[in-house]
């Protein structure tokens, strides 16, 4: 896995984007996202802007591990954990049919930065093995994989976001797996957070709400666009080495 960016690094990716060997993988109108692939492993740089959201709605959304099982319809299980003294997150996602369900223990680091009169929202998260969670039969566990999240204000009532992900997704995805994350997955996941992090007030209030619900079909036409762009620079084998199968088989084993 590659070091993480320093706040610096990631604050001049936030400004002045290097997308020199990226292609374009999913568009809404809220989300942008660019991927390329290095053998096993696939890096994601994604920038939103939400104009009604503040950046510290969308900080504390994001690091908000309860309230995340409230809102995330791809999430099947997530929740806090712990090895004596270290202490990180669980959580376990849903994927396409005939697709094993991937988890994931992660270590989650936050923080906050003024940097040239500007307020930054910083969140950190890295793949961490705990001993008290250890893989299950039939979910492919992610050992590789870390996230950094930079947001900021538009300078207004909303604010600009730099995500920058990379994984080893462990298994062979059909090009209509990618292609429907790209059509569907990532825009629906963008109005799915735009909407929890509208109603994030009023659950920090009354946890029994109900958020409003967010469908499918109400998804940026924008995304089909994008979906096709991203078919076209599919690679022939998206994902080398092991299928779900044979991971499914050496976790067993374990």
């Amino acid at each position: 896995m590659d070091p993480c960016l320093s706040i610096d690094e990631c604050i001049q990716e936030f400004d002045t984007p290097n997308l020199t060997d990226w292609k374009l993988f999913s568009q809404s109108s809220t989300l942008t996202v660019y991927r390329q692939s290095n053998k096993k492993l696939f890096y994601y740089k994604g920038f939103s802007y939400l104009p009604d959201v503040l950046p510290e709605i969308f900080y504390k959304v994001a690091i908000d591990v309860e309230y995340r099982v409230v809102w995330d319809k791809y999430l099947k299980e997530g929740r806090k954990i712990s090895d004596e003294d270290k202490h990180g997150v669980y959580w376990q996602i849903v994927m396409p049919l005939f697709m094993s369900n991937r988890d994931y223990t992660f270590i989650q680091e936050y923080n906050e930065y003024d940097i040239d009169n500007r307020h930054f929202y910083y969140v950190l998260t890295r793949s961490e093995q705990f001993k008290s969670e250890p893989p299950r039969k039939k979910i492919i566990r992610i050992e590789n994989c870390q996230s950094q999240t930079l947001i900021c204000s538009d300078g207004a009532n909303g604010l600009k976001s730099i995500f920058l992900y990379c994984e080893d997704p462990r298994g062979s995805f059909p090009k209509a797996a990618w292609s429907w994350v790209a059509k569907f997955g990532i825009p629906y996941y963008a109005k799915l957070t735009h909407n929890a992090c509208k109603n994030y007030p009023q659950w920090i209030k009354d946890k029994k709400i109900v958020l409003p619900n967010v469908v499918e079909d109400d998804i940026d036409n924008s995304a089909a666009a994008a979906a096709a762009a991203a078919a076209m620079i599919m690679p022939t084998d998206d994902v080398t080495g092991n299928d779900d199968n044979e991971d499914e088989e050496q976790q067993d084993k374990e």
